[in-house]
């Protein structure tokens, strides 16, 4: 007969499996070459830059390589908090502040051992004694204390009590549902940025690329625009664009398929709408290729070929926020003003935009397709459609605070990348910008609505 002893020895042992699992599974991840190349090691770059700004460049040059990331404590620290069996939330928020300490920690390191280096015997003490030591008391002390918080927090939470009335069920799932696709959400993005290797320089998508561009121009020619495609080249008479991986392989394509595997309890409709991502991409990247036959009356059609699934995004965005607030009838109305008002702030603000950038960065900053001269205005008017989409009545003063945070988020980023181009002489990808430029209003309205929790 089991015992609370025999119980409690069983929740250890499957706490340390799920540990190890975790810890293995992060430590995988940080050690793929693309990871190293494209977010370790820059990462490290900008850890040595912010040591030196603190404690001031070493007298002896030292080099900064991936042994001086502190991927591998991260991923212990990181392992242990997200194998902790309480909720989701406090998991990711344990995980946040972890990360930070590590990452802190590892900074002030790579500072003392660059003042250390004109000393070889100090340098090997620091370096293969007292930091390791360091940063593993660190890593123990945090995961314990942590856990003890966590399960205060969670027996608190177990003495709330509820009703289960058919109003509360609805408002307890909905929750629930969300909380699941945002997971879902995260989990296939982060699978699908580890995957680009693959599906960047794979043939087969290329083959896929030259298609679309060949559909696209078959329709054109059939709406009368000359148009002919060679390869995976669309050529009209605004001239030639090159389709490659990179502009089907879009993240809107996770995002669809986390919407699906939550949204969708049946077997057979989850596999129906899986199955129908391919077909659905295909016809949106077609679509996209067709903007080039609208007339330069804003704007020049070339930059809604490359803000596409930024803005089909952005829509979808404000639809879903109109239809939890206010349900299936009344969603497309709401979402509409939203979209009308988003649209309204992003002309209004465009031109601005630009310039606001320059003036902040102090000098220009590489950007191809215009995608970060064009996100302040545009996470404003998202952040303006979603409040209108969904008019969540939190007061004005929680309002305004969202949009301060957001304005801070922008000057913080755009700093952000100008050290990297500075430092390390590195870019921001565009995918990787307009995806924050989506993600960065969401996630700062959701914040906002969650802290307000606003009456329904």
């Amino acid at each position: 007969m089991p015992t609370d002893t025999t119980q409690g020895r069983t929740d250890a042992v499957k706490f340390a499996l799920r540990g190890v699992g975790w810890s293995l599974g992060l430590f995988g991840l940080l050690r793929l070459n693309w990871t190293e190349a494209h977010a370790v090691l820059p990462f490290t770059r900008l850890q040595a830059a912010a040591a030196a700004g603190v404690f001031g460049t070493p007298s002896t040059p030292v080099d900064v390589t991936l042994a001086c990331s502190g991927a591998d404590a991260l991923a212990l620290c990181l392992g242990a908090v997200l194998a902790y069996p309480v909720t989701w939330r406090t998991r990711f928020s344990g995980a946040a502040c972890g990360a930070a300490l590590i990452l802190g920690l590892n900074t002030v390191r790579i500072g003392t051992l660059g003042h250390a280096a004109a000393s070889p015997a100090l340098f090997n003490t620091l370096h293969v004694y007292v930091w390791p030591g360091l940063l593993t008391l660190a890593i123990a002390g945090y995961v314990f204390a942590w856990m003890r918080l966590a399960d205060r927090t969670s027996v608190q939470d177990e003495r709330v009590p509820f009703s289960t009335s058919a109003g509360d069920r609805v408002s307890i799932e909905r929750p629930a549902l969300t909380r699941r696709f945002v997971l879902l959400t995260i989990a296939f993005l982060v699978l699908f940025v580890a995957a680009s290797p693959l599906y960047l320089e794979s043939p087969s998508v290329l083959a896929l690329a030259g298609f679309i561009a060949r559909a696209a121009a078959v329709l054109l020619t059939a709406a009368g625009v000359s148009a002919h495609a060679a390869a995976n080249v669309l050529w009209t008479p605004r001239g030639g664009f090159l389709v490659t991986q990179e502009c089907i392989s879009t993240p809107l394509i996770p995002v669809y398929l986390a919407a699906v595997c939550a949204h969708t309890t049946a077997r057979r409709w989850r596999i129906l709408g899986v199955l129908a991502a391919a077909p659905l991409f295909i016809a949106l990247g077609i679509v996209r290729l067709l903007v080039v036959a609208l007339p330069d009356v804003v704007v020049s059609p070339l930059f809604f070929v490359h803000a596409f699934y930024q803005l089909l995004l952005g829509a979808v965005v404000v639809f879903l926020a109109a239809l939890w607030r206010h349900g299936g009838r009344a969603a497309p109305r709401h979402a509409l003003a939203g979209v009308l008002v988003g649209t309204v702030c992003i002309y209004l603000l465009g031109p601005l935009s630009a310039r606001v950038v320059t003036y902040q960065a102090g000098a220009p900053v590489a950007d191809p397709q215009g995608a970060i001269g064009f996100l302040p205005a545009f996470q404003v008017g998202l952040y303006l459609a979603l409040w209108v989409a969904a008019f969540v009545a939190v007061g004005w003063t929680r309002f305004l605070a969202g949009l301060a945070i957001l304005a801070l988020t922008q000057t913080a980023g755009l700093l952000a990348l100008q050290a990297l181009a500075g430092h390390s002489g590195l870019t921001a990808h565009v995918r990787d910008v307009r995806g924050w430029a989506v993600a960065g209003p969401v996630l700062i309205f959701a914040a906002v609505v969650h802290v307000a929790r606003p009456r329904r």
